[in-house]
């Protein structure tokens, strides 16, 4: 048994160290459980309830289509302008960090509305096996208090 769960490790690392090839085009969709870790706003002043925030979240991605990937961790960045409504719209950067090391920045911005912020991301900076990677996405995040859920579909083009 225990011989058995070490096959599987081993191969399971070779399989994820190995999983891109030069020139290779990745299609993918995935979901990050995401929660706020900072949020700090200022009032604008020029109506009631129009504010301007900075925040930083922390999360996990979930590969549920394209290669196989074990979960990965996504730190994301970004500042926004936000209505009472509950409209607005938001910038910033995220980093995700895969299990073997390597890794990829995107500068994303969106659109907030309906509890939903929406929007696209451009992927830049990649390590590892991403190192010289192009790519982007397309983001759908429900919004919930301090935690926001997205669902991403993008493509990453290796050199």
């Amino acid at each position: 048994m225990i011989r058995r769960a070490i096959i599987t490790a081993l191969l399971s690392g070779v399989i994820v160290s190995t999983g891109a090839l030069a020139g290779e085009v990745i299609k993918f969709q995935s979901h990050h459980n995401n929660v706020g870790t900072k949020w700090e706003t200022s009032e604008l002043g020029d109506e009631p309830g129009h504010i301007r925030a900075v925040f930083e979240a922390k999360g996990i991605g979930l590969r549920y289509q394209g290669p196989n990937e074990p979960p990965y961790k996504v730190d994301v960045w970004g500042a926004g302008e936000y209505w009472k409504d509950g409209t607005g719209s938001d910038r910033g950067y995220g980093k995700f960090t895969f299990a073997d090391g390597s890794y990829y920045y995107e500068e994303w911005a969106g659109k907030v509305a309906n509890g939903r912020d929406v929007g696209t991301a451009v992927y830049y900076g990649g390590s590892g096996r991403f190192k010289g990677m192009k790519g982007g996405s397309k983001f759908d995040c429900k919004l919930m208090g301090d935690r926001f859920i997205c669902d991403v579909e993008g493509t990453i083009e290796l050199p």
